[in-house]
């Protein structure tokens, strides 16, 4: 049951005998990150199309990256074409979650597939900064039905105790270790 948040970083929620601590934007962050590979295995990923066009300027190398993986980037929304020596025309973007990404989204996906890892660990990583950019930030302020929505998400995710970076979603306070820290021993 949630009680608040703290600081807009932390849900605060009671579960039976414990005080559960839930940092939100790892939570939403599992949450994205899961329904996203989800969707990207399933079908086609959501995109929203860029209109005009967006135009980066990069690296030859860069581009190079971008070329060769083209279909990985297809598969997570982003459509792009070479335009010109040294720019890339973005015309589409991911929105799965109902936010269309970024254009620092594709340069962190593009930056990703430039380490050359294999093609599964790639769209892990992909898909681990694409989720990243979808969640809540610190200082985004929550409402009940979000934060329940968000908690009821979490709860349906197959591991719901990390982040897709590996850091803990939630931390558990039980009664005993709050009655300690207070020098109690009854619940007077």
């Amino acid at each position: 049951m949630p009680l608040g948040s703290f600081r807009e970083l932390y849900l605060l929620c009671e579960a039976d005998e414990e005080l559960l601590v839930i940092d939100q934007h790892a939570a939403h962050e599992r949450v994205n990150f899961e329904r996203l590979t989800r969707a990207v295995s399933d079908a086609t990923v959501a995109t929203a199309r860029l209109d005009p066009a967006e135009t980066i300027p990069l690296a030859p190398e860069t581009v190079a990256t971008v070329e060769t993986n083209r279909q990985v980037l297809a598969d997570f929304g982003f459509d792009t074409d070479t335009f010109g020596r040294g720019t890339i025309r973005l015309r589409s973007v991911p929105a799965p979650f109902g936010r269309a990404a970024d254009v620092d989204a594709f340069r962190d996906a593009v930056d990703t597939l430039a380490v050359g890892d294999e093609p599964d660990a790639l769209r892990r990583e992909v898909a681990r900064d694409i989720a990243c950019h979808h969640s809540v930030r610190a200082g985004d302020s929550l409402d009940s039905e979000q934060i329940q929505l968000l908690l009821d998400r979490l709860d349906e995710c197959e591991q719901p105790f990390h982040c897709p970076h590996g850091r803990p979603t939630v931390l558990s306070l039980d009664e005993a270790t709050l009655a300690a820290g207070f020098d109690r021993r009854d619940r007077r």
